[in-house]
């Protein structure tokens, strides 16, 4: 009787262990995603109206599944010079937004944006982020 009573207070003690660490790691995960949250929200706070334009239109045509996104193309889409959307995708990378230039037969730069940032994040999420 004594060992089988040993046993399951040991296991209902080990129990309670695991749930407080759960729940402290479950805390620790949720203060990183505030975080998170929280450097998105200012990263794209801090873009001009132009700048979040040119971003949701990227955004955009990569959630189309258009495979080559130019500087062209987005310039034809929205009115502007291909030499000002090269300037504003610069100021957007100076920013910290996450844009990924590739370099296609030594000519033409395709632009993407970072899988990691579309994994946490839609452009509506973004968009919402930047009015709070």
């Amino acid at each position: 009787d004594t060992s089988t009573d040993t046993s399951t207070h040991n296991l209902l003690k080990n129990q309670e262990k695991t749930l407080e660490t759960d729940i402290y790691q479950a805390s620790e995960i949720l203060d990183s995603l505030d975080a998170l949250k929280k450097e998105i929200r200012l990263k794209f706070k801090r873009l001009t109206p132009q700048e979040m334009l040119i971003f949701s239109t990227l955004y955009g045509f990569e959630e189309q599944n258009i495979r080559e996104i130019t500087y062209k193309l987005i310039a034809n889409n929205l009115n502007l010079s291909e030499s000002s959307i090269r300037d504003y995708t610069n100021k957007l990378i100076a920013k910290g937004i996450p844009i990924i230039k590739t370099r296609l037969n030594n000519k033409k730069v395709a632009l993407s944006i970072s899988n990691d940032l579309k994994s946490i994040a839609t452009l509506s999420t973004i968009n919402q982020l930047r009015d709070i």
